[in-house]
């Protein structure tokens, strides 16, 4: 398996078994707050604000250009965030757009070419990989630990 497949086949894989964490939870479970003053809703709305992000980022890298926008600044993470979590989409259809967002994000990596994935000879990831793990399959992880540790908490 390629390192652009394998790298996809993680990042699937991720967002599966973060879908069926949330798959079949009761209305309720979407305006709880939870996750400080975020509910799930706002948390599936901040993180497909990033995988949008990140499409577009995608796309302008397999242009051959920077991955973030002239004037765009990504370093303040907490007022992106808080700008996604905005956004949200109240219960369950924010699952709609969070499963949109995803399958946009996956498309754009799918487009990148296969040099862009694995590491460069010193042994760092190259940029196809940082793209896909930062916002989606680190992501998912420590908010799939976070959702782990609230369904926990609600049995």
């Amino acid at each position: 398996m390629s390192d652009k497949a394998a790298t996809i086949a993680s990042l699937e894989s991720a967002y599966a078994e973060f879908r069926r964490k949330v798959t079949g939870l009761p209305d309720d479970a979407w305006t709880e707050r939870w996750m400080g003053t975020w509910t799930l809703s706002q948390l599936t709305a901040h993180m497909a604000g990033w995988f949008k992000e990140m499409t577009g980022a995608i796309s302008r890298v397999g242009k051959g250009e920077k991955p973030t926008p002239e004037g765009v600044d990504y370093s303040n993470a907490d007022a992106w965030n808080a700008k996604f979590a905005a956004t949200a989409t109240p219960g369950k259809s924010a699952m709609g757009i969070f499963d949109l967002r995803f399958k946009e994000y996956v498309a754009a990596a799918q487009g990148l070419s296969d040099d862009m994935y694995g590491t460069n000879p010193e042994g760092k990831p190259r940029i196809g990989n940082r793209l896909l793990d930062g916002a989606g399959i680190h992501h998912f992880a420590e908010h799939g630990a976070q959702l782990d540790a609230w369904l926990a908490s609600q049995r």
